[in-house]
């Protein structure tokens, strides 16, 4: 990562920083929250102002037809218009205590060095997989697009959330000069300190001085795979673990999600944990206004990633469950604003799902799914503290510690019946991913970070009243066991990133500002249809500038290559002939038929033996 790019990434986080703490200070007031709101709930109500000031300007997008992120000022306009009505949230607050207060240094230099050093260090966090498809849909809203459809010509209708393509945008729109590649690793910053918030927030609804240790739980305390590796090791892939649910990517110890690239699950997973905050304040202090706040959370949990919305409903409902009569009816409100807003996208995709006749199933294989003790020892020690934390939480008689518990419970039904789909290979429609394991364990394990936290503190207060000594000795033990498997997870994805393995590519030269694929999307916009030499390359212009592609082959998909989800276009596609062309990237030895009837736009790649040529009306 270069000096530019640093400085995009640092003014990236700056501005929103600045911008969602104020959206926060805004959505504070109107849901009159202003009890039991400390330091860590602010940060993450700040984290939510900015998530909500993305969707409302992907609302006015939809809206106007895409001329929020289309025209460069407008996003910084409304932010502006933000800042000024809640300025009065600006007032730094740092922790009161000398112990806080180095207990967060202490946090940012241990998170930053384990999880954010390495990115910067081999120079981009992003990955092949899910993340190419995010910055192809994030450019056609950059590009003027009302809503992000994909790169099928007439045929795209994109049925994946778009709350994650708004927030990408936003951030881009925010710092003139920046990209979405910068976003995804600013995003990826972000959460890094957020999971561990979230976590901490929750465990303060159980205990008041649980918050660092439920952070710690939930960033570096990592399962036994270190007994057995005693080296740097990290698996990429879970089909390739050598150390069971541990030392590999997607385990169920959400640590690991806190690995690049940042993706939607994990940003609707803080966001799941500031709907629960705002679904007990609710039941707490009944009040219709709080109960509709922690329903339109809970609906931008929905943009964002509907497998966490799933267990966000969940979550509601087991707090209904738990209230009382005269409660139940202010929490009703929560699920009938969750359902509105995350009406904004399921409603088109619903109207689509008819129109289109239903959605075909676009995932080739689902992801590995772990044993139950395997799970768990991905844990590690946290599950004897959260289960203490569990214990502990039973036996007290405070309410919002009863509405924790709920959550947990609705969590470990949830787990459940993501097992009984595994066992009995259920399809859900084409839709298992949204009860795969890999959907439910980081709900699971965020609610044992949060016990184990509570857990932690009660055994740390146990040990100490019988010997200060043993209770220091005691607590510096558990945290280097448990931080041994992040350590060496974070220093082999540390040479993952640097050596560019495991898709792990976009360092390398053809993606930078002078690289060939990104000269040639500067020239491309959402409206072009795009030929390449090489289908690699031609899905590289459609992540960089959004634009449509005539014709692509993927080597691993023999039908659906473009992942079109709804059957009726799906099949259109398959039977479709190559689509006429307004823009091609070719070799400079190639012969075309119509060299007489083309124009090279950029000359710069011809030193690369390339040539971008646009031809005066569309070529078939």
């Amino acid at each position: 990562m270069n000096a530019l790019s640093l400085f995009l990434l640092g003014a990236q986080l700056a501005v929103a920083a600045l911008v969602g703490t104020c959206a926060g200070e805004l959505i504070r007031r109107w849901v009159r929250w202003e009890e039991d709101l400390g330091g860590p709930e602010r940060a993450l109500v700040a984290l939510g102002g900015g998530v909500a000031f993305a969707v409302a300007c992907m609302v006015g997008n939809v809206v106007t037809g895409g001329a929020i992120f289309g025209l460069p000022g407008a996003v910084p306009a409304l932010g502006a218009v933000t800042v000024y009505l809640g300025r009065s949230g600006l007032r730094v607050r740092l922790p009161r205590s000398a112990r806080d207060r180095f207990a967060l240094a202490l946090a940012v230099v241990a998170l930053g060095l384990l999880y954010v050093v390495p990115v910067l260090v081999a120079g981009s966090g992003v990955r092949t997989g899910d993340p190419p498809w995010h910055l192809g849909w994030t450019e056609q809203l950059l590009g003027g697009e009302a809503v992000p459809n994909g790169p099928a010509p007439e045929y795209g209708r994109n049925a994946y959330p778009w709350g994650w393509h708004a927030v990408l945008a936003t951030l881009v729109r925010l710092v003139p000069a920046s990209d979405p590649l910068i976003a995804h690793d600013s995003l990826h910053v972000v959460l890094v300190g957020a999971i561990p918030l979230a976590a901490a927030c929750l465990a303060r609804r159980v205990r008041r001085d649980a918050g660092w240790a439920a952070a710690a739980s939930a960033s570096v305390v990592g399962g036994f795979g270190w007994l057995a590796a005693r080296e740097p090791a990290f698996d990429p892939s879970p089909r390739a673990a050598r150390f069971g649910a541990d030392l590999v990517v997607a385990s169920p110890n959400s640590v690991y999600e806190l690995m690049p690239p940042a993706l939607p699950r994990e940003l609707g997973l803080v966001l799941l944990g500031l709907t629960g905050l705002l679904v007990i304040r609710a039941a707490v202090e009944p009040e219709r206004r709080s109960a509709a706040g922690a329903g339109v959370a809970l609906g931008i949990v929905g943009l964002v990633s509907v497998p966490m919305f799933v267990s966000g409903l969940a979550w509601t409902v087991a707090a209904m469950v738990m209230a009382g009569r005269s409660v139940r009816k202010v929490l009703l409100p929560v699920a009938v604003a969750a359902l509105a807003t995350f009406g904004l996208w399921a409603g088109p995709v619903a109207a689509n799902y008819f129109r289109y006749g239903g959605f075909v199933d676009i995932t080739p294989s689902l992801g590995k799914e772990w044993p139950l003790v395997q799970s768990l020892s991905a844990w590690g020690i946290l599950v004897p503290f959260a289960i203490a934390g569990l214990i502990a939480t039973r036996r007290s008689g405070d309410v919002a510690r009863r509405y924790v518990l709920a959550f947990a419970t609705a969590s470990a039904a949830l787990l459940a019946s993501s097992m009984l789909r595994g066992a009995l290979d259920w399809n859900l429609a084409g839709n298992a991913t949204v009860l795969h394991q890999g959907r439910t364990w980081p709900p699971a394990h965020l609610m044992g970070a949060a016990l184990a936290g509570a857990g932690a503190m009660w055994a740390w207060d146990w040990v100490r009243r019988r010997s200060r000594l043993l209770a220091g000795l005691g607590a510096t033990a558990v945290l280097v066991a448990g931080a041994a498997s992040p350590v060496l997870a974070a220093d082999a994805m540390g040479e993952i990133l640097m050596d560019r393995r495991a898709g792990f590519i976009y360092s390398a030269p053809q993606y930078q500002r002078n690289g060939y694929l990104r000269a040639a999307a500067l020239h491309l916009d959402p409206d072009d249809i795009v030929k390449a030499y090489d289908d690699a390359v031609a899905f590289g212009l459609f992540e960089l500038s959004g634009a449509r592609l005539s014709d692509f082959d993927h080597k691993r998909l023999g039908v659906n290559d473009l992942r079109i989800r709804y059957k009726d276009l799906a099949l259109r596609w398959e039977a479709r002939k190559p689509f006429c062309v307004t823009h091609e990237l070719i070799t400079m030895d190639r012969v075309t038929p119509r060299l007489e009837d083309y124009e090279v736009i950029e000359p710069a790649l011809e030193t690369r033996g390339l040539m971008l040529i646009r031809y005066p009306e569309p070529t078939c």
